[in-house]
């Protein structure tokens, strides 16, 4: 009688999966800071690249085009436009872009005197702007009103708001487009909500600055004010959460409001904010910066400025992962995601087997996390080959924005190209 030795399946311990304090400088989401270009101007690009943060990845591109309120703008101009964002995209940074008429709060006295010169402009710079449409991430403003926020414009009526959106739009192709208040959004969606196309967004330049933001809010409950009037706070912010799902939302926080940076936090969620302002307010930050973070495991005693920054946009955890199944065995993973806003793009996970050998093989996952909420934890399995699993030693995950392949970093810690060990093979 003889006997066949069943040959033993690989045991897989996990790895311990911790989540880091680390800032991360991930696409398209954090913070950033205002670039101001004068059309009119001549620009030192070179010198400007030392301006640039490493740690940012999103730069506001202001963009200034007050010396053409009375003309068509002139092809330098446009040249000199497309020039500035070819040089944003070169040094990897997305773009916010607000084009603007007044950079001193004089909009009616700077902007032009008839709403067709304003929707002419909008043709011009859009034809110019499509061109890099992948690089930003969302463009602020309808080019009017003081700073181009939107306020102090005589072209701000429901009429004349819905006729430069649809310049805008039909210029501006795909570009995520945000305006400055819940109230302006609703103009452009008088069906309600759930209608339009989904690329409109809000930011807020005013948010902490006072009761109502400045102005943002207003306060009435909604059944009150009704779809054209201005909610409360807490019932605005919780919309603004909600047109926030595809679009990304943030501004500037500001001084005046009481209140600390554990209940600014939690409005940054409610509202889903991606990006803010890392200059301004100063007096802001500073007062979110000598404040302690109490609680939430790792983030105890860290402040609560490091904690809102670390969370801005998207944050994507390994929770676990297991492997199961006798015959045809599988992996499955566990991601979460513990900031504040959804991620907007597709990105690619992509599994690397290390084996025995030293020779490293990927597998690219099915899945996709594009839209995973906050707080939302998903599940996801690949098949494994079973010879490559007979040579497996070591299993690892990395993440990369899919249309250009910008690495993703999880919020694990992680090896020097990114990817976060996930678990070993005990033969």
């Amino acid at each position: 009688m003889s006997f066949i030795k069943k040959k033993r399946q690989a045991r897989f311990a996990p790895a311990l999966f911790e989540e880091s304090t680390a800032y991360l400088t991930n696409p398209a989401c954090g913070w950033y800071r205002i670039y101001p270009f004068g059309l009119g101007e001549e620009t030192d690009l070179e010198e400007l690249r030392w301006s640039l943060r490493e740690e940012e990845s999103l730069a506001l591109v202001l963009a200034d085009i007050g010396a053409f309120r009375d003309s068509k703008i002139p092809q330098d101009a446009l040249l000199r436009f497309e020039e500035i964002l070819g040089f944003f995209q070169a040094h990897g940074k997305d773009v916010i872009l607000r084009v603007v008429y007044d950079r001193e709060g004089r909009g009616m006295e700077r902007e032009p005197e008839f709403l067709k010169t304003v929707l002419g402009h909008i043709r011009q710079v859009g034809a110019s702007a499509v061109k890099f449409r992948r690089q930003i991430a969302v463009a602020q403003g309808l080019f009017v009103g003081n700073w181009g926020e939107m306020h102090g414009s005589k072209f701000l009526s429901e009429e004349r708001l819905r006729q430069l959106m649809q310049a805008w739009r039909e210029a501006f192709g795909d570009i995520p487009a945000a305006v400055r208040t819940p109230q302006q959004w609703w103009m452009l969606h008088p069906a309600g909500e759930g209608t339009g196309d989904g690329r409109i967004g809000l930011f807020n330049d005013g948010m902490f600055g006072s009761a109502d933001d400045l102005g943002t809010f207003g306060s009435q409950e909604a059944k009150e004010a009704g779809w054209l009037g201005r909610w409360d706070r807490q019932e605005e912010l919780a919309f603004i959460g909600r047109a926030s799902a595809r679009v990304p939302y943030g501004g500037e926080a500001v001084s005046g409001l009481s209140i600390d940076g554990k209940e600014a936090a939690r409005e940054l969620r409610l509202a889903r904010a991606t990006y803010l302002n890392r200059t301004h307010d100063a007096a802001r930050l500073k007062e979110w910066e000598a404040e302690t973070w109490e609680g939430d495991g790792p983030w105890d005693g860290c402040s609560a400025l490091h904690y809102i920054g670390c969370h801005l946009g998207y944050r994507l955890v390994v929770r676990g992962a297991e492997l199961f199944g006798k015959k045809d065995r599988a992996l499955r993973i566990w991601i979460e995601n513990t900031g504040f806003a959804p991620l907007y793009e597709e990105a690619e996970l992509a599994l690397s087997v290390k084996t025995a050998g030293g020779r490293a093989e990927t597998v690219v996952l099915p899945e996709r996390l594009r839209g995973v909420r906050p707080q939302e934890k998903r599940e996801m399995s690949v098949a494994l080959d079973k010879e490559l699993e007979e040579n497996a030693r070591v299993l690892s995950l990395s993440m990369r924005r899919k249309r250009d392949g910008r690495t993703i970093l999880f919020a694990n810690p992680s090896g020097a190209d990114g990817s976060v060990c996930l678990g070993t093979f005990m033969k």
